[in-house]
């Protein structure tokens, strides 16, 4: 856990439903705050930056519902071309750019997990991740359909 750990006392208590007092063992007493600092950061987020889930877009009434389920034969070649552009620009990068980008979207590893791999900083990764996303941008712009 990180942060300020609270003192060690002999019995510890966590308030339940605003008034019920339940004793635990320190490590469900540690567990339960850092669970409940992680809510509050998520709702300081989510009130600074908005939610955005497919559930609150319905709520605000952005798409109707069936336009989620609905696939159209355009839709459907839209997303082909884009699939197309993506592979083609993808088999034009070197190896170490594709093994790159599959840990960082398709594996979905942190930055500082794939520093770890290729045993270089944080900060080369995002370098060589914003070169190669300037790049297969530019590749699938070439790209005629």
């Amino acid at each position: 856990m990180r942060g300020k750990k609270p003192k060690d006392r002999e019995k510890y208590f966590i308030r339940l439903d605003g008034d019920t007092l339940v004793e635990v063992n320190r490590e469900i007493y540690l567990e339960w705050h850092q669970s409940r600092r992680k809510e509050r950061y998520q709702k300081e987020r989510d009130r600074e930056y908005g939610v955005f889930s497919i559930e609150k877009l319905h709520e605000k009434g952005y798409f109707p519902e069936q336009s989620l389920n609905r696939d159209t034969t355009l839709e459907a070649v839209l997303r082909n071309e884009c699939r197309n552009r993506l592979e083609n620009a993808l088999r034009k990068l070197s190896e170490q750019d594709i093994r790159l980008v599959r840990f960082l979207y398709f594996d979905e590893m942190t930055v500082k997990k794939t520093a770890e791999i290729f045993g270089c900083s944080r900060k080369t990764i995002q370098n060589r991740r914003r070169r190669i996303l300037e790049k297969m941008k530019d590749l699938m712009s070439e790209i005629s359909p």
